[in-house]
């Protein structure tokens, strides 16, 4: 036999407690880093949400369709019509992941 002395039942009691503290200490550390890792996307969502409502405003004072051409840093832009009414447009502004980062319902213009 390898073991010539006995083992305690006390210690054997101690190294599953032990064991199953490191692995708690383990998950709550893995938790933390996969919350703070997607944190930064959520922060990038909410600068873009700000550049659009920046723009989507500017282009409300103006009295002008400037929404439509303007660029947007990682972002695509998906103009379609409303289901529920023939005098709006959906504008959806989508990440590069196809998240979609912004919605908005607009006139259609008037041409």
């Amino acid at each position: 036999m390898l073991l010539k002395s006995r083992i305690a039942a006390s210690s054997i009691a101690e190294v599953v407690i032990a064991l199953t503290i490191i692995a708690l200490c383990f998950a709550v550390a893995s938790l933390v880093f996969v919350r703070g890792t997607s944190m930064v996307s959520r922060f990038q969502d909410v600068r873009h949400q700000t550049e659009i409502q920046s723009a989507l405003f500017e282009s409300l004072l103006k009295d002008n369709d400037s929404i439509r051409d303007h660029e947007f840093e990682d972002i695509t832009v998906t103009i379609t019509a409303d289901e529920n009414s023939d005098t709006l447009e959906v504008i959806e502004f989508a990440a590069f992941d196809n998240r979609s980062v912004w919605k908005q319902q607009i006139l259609k213009p008037t041409r």
